[in-house]
């Protein structure tokens, strides 16, 4: 009997097994709406540049609650990256400090404007030297799509987060049960798909974003031009040829339909010159009398 249970006990776990067995070693996120809320509302205001900032809650047994974040206001900002500097991070404890003194630093995020949910090589290396504890998640957001995903620590790896949940927290929503958000991409195939991914999801939005950026300055263009015409139409003298009596020193008013049927019978100038007699030549002068003669 002992050999039957210990050959059962070294079977090999199967692959859907060991994938819930990995499921539940997941954190559990829970995030407030208005942490969210705030998320967006700062990258939207920088729809160029990736912003960020870190996030403020609590890690209990495995649990990640985000009740806050804060802005790194000063932090170097670029359109693919985003650095925490010296001066950011003073701020970041000076307002944590003031306003969150019981609560401690469970994450961070940022912005991905225009290129899709994932973490660069610049992001890695943020997410592995500042926040390395298994206590702390990778919030990103990107501000053209709305798509917005999590990243966390599953067995020491990065990984993008499986599901997470959006607590209402402020009590003035309808609903105040929690709200499952799942992620686009499964945790077993994250690592396969993870640059290919975000390599496809950069080149579609750069192409839209040059396509906006044409088009705007050909419409700011036309619009200038046309103000221009109007302006100039309205506004600058234009001048009038006119012909003038010198009899009366007034402008002669001829009627339309005269004057057409007149410049269609007219006389060509040219074929007058041209049909005109020869001028006939002088006549020979008398010769004048010689001195002695008679007439």
């Amino acid at each position: 009997m002992s050999k039957t249970s210990n050959a059962k006990s070294q079977k090999p776990t199967s692959k859907p097994a060991a994938a819930a067995l990995e499921a539940r070693i997941e954190p559990k996120i829970e995030i407030d709406g208005e942490v969210t809320r705030r998320i967006r509302q700062h990258a939207r205001a920088h729809l160029k540049t990736e912003v960020c900032g870190v996030l403020i809650g609590d890690d209990l047994a495995g649990a990640i609650d985000i009740r806050a974040s804060i802005e790194a206001l000063t932090a170097t900002q670029a359109g693919t990256h985003v650095t925490f500097t010296q001066d950011a991070w003073e701020e970041i404890y000076r307002v944590k400090d003031e306003q969150y003194p019981d609560d401690r630093i469970v994450g961070w995020y940022h912005s991905h404007p225009g290129f899709g949910v994932f973490l660069s090589d610049h992001d890695l290396f943020i997410q592995q030297n500042f926040f390395s504890s298994p206590g702390q998640v990778a919030w990103v957001y990107d501000p053209h799509t709305d798509e917005e995903g999590c990243f966390g620590w599953v067995n020491g790896e990065i990984r993008r987060l499986s599901s997470l949940q959006v607590m209402d927290r402020s009590g003035s929503g309808v609903d105040h049960s929690a709200k499952q958000l799942t992620s686009y991409a499964s945790p077993d195939d994250e690592d396969e798909e993870f640059e290919p991914r975000s390599q496809r999801s950069r080149a579609p939005a750069t192409m839209k974003t040059k396509l906006l950026r044409w088009s705007v300055m050909f419409l700011s263009y036309a619009a200038v031009l046309a103000l221009g015409y109007m302006l100039a139409f309205f506004l600058l003298p234009r001048i009038v040829t006119m012909a003038i009596d010198p009899a009366t020193g007034q402008p002669y008013q001829v009627d339309e339909q005269s004057l057409m049927q007149y410049l269609r019978h007219a006389p060509d100038p040219e074929h007058e010159i041209k049909s005109a007699p020869a001028p006939a030549p002088p006549a020979t002068p008398p010769p004048s009398p010689t001195p002695g003669s008679h007439p």
